[in-house]
């Protein structure tokens, strides 16, 4: 569980996700505040042009659908992207809670600014011009695992989606950044880096 995660959270209601079910559907009456306690899920919205965009993808430990707290109804949708369990906080439950004690409404609150600060970075991330420039800013940011490599989670693809990115263009961003020295894959989701300091 995430450190800025209130502990004393009222009871919520557990569920388990297969792979590929929904938990819900853009237009759905919205849950509440969403604890990943296994698995992985993906909040995903279709572009314009049918591009599946990854808005949001949250593990174990991470929560997800927090503006459905303030939203009547959700905006995307939430996939579960490997087989998961979920517990969800309703919103009226929340709020009850959160008035009767202020320390709690304040950890929600640290909580969601937490998430808005991962949100700005990740914009940040998507403003880069450059394919190699994203997937490097994404890998920096991942935390390292004991023997040094870092673990991106999900697939290669999953993680293009992310980073609004075509899988070819993600591909040959790797392949640009192991010619220079700056990462090295190792196994089929985690790399090293860097190999090479950069100039």
């Amino acid at each position: 569980m995430n450190d800025d995660l209130p502990l004393a959270l009222p009871p919520g209601r557990d569920r388990r996700l297969a792979r590929g079910e929904a938990l819900f559907r853009a237009g759905d009456p919205a849950l509440g505040l969403v604890l990943v306690r296994e698995g992985a899920l993906e909040l995903v919205r279709l572009s314009s042009e049918g591009r599946r965009l990854i808005l949001h993808r949250a593990k174990a430990g991470d929560t997800f659908a927090e503006a459905s707290l303030f939203e009547s109804h959700h905006h995307c949708d939430a996939i579960c992207a490997a087989p998961g369990f979920v517990t969800i906080y309703g919103v009226a439950d929340l709020r009850r809670a959160a008035m009767a004690d202020l320390d709690l409404a304040w950890r929600v609150a640290a909580h969601l600014a937490a998430r808005l600060v991962a949100e700005r970075a990740r914009a940040e991330r998507l403003a880069l011009p450059h394919a190699a420039d994203r997937l490097l800013d994404m890998l920096h940011a991942l935390p390292p695992e004991p023997d040094g490599t870092r673990r991106i989670g999900c697939s290669w693809k999953s993680l293009a989606a992310e980073l609004g990115l075509s899988h070819e263009a993600t591909y040959r961003a790797l392949a640009r950044l192991e010619r220079a020295g700056l990462l090295r894959r190792e196994g089929r989701d985690r790399v090293r880096l860097p190999v090479v300091p950069p100039s």
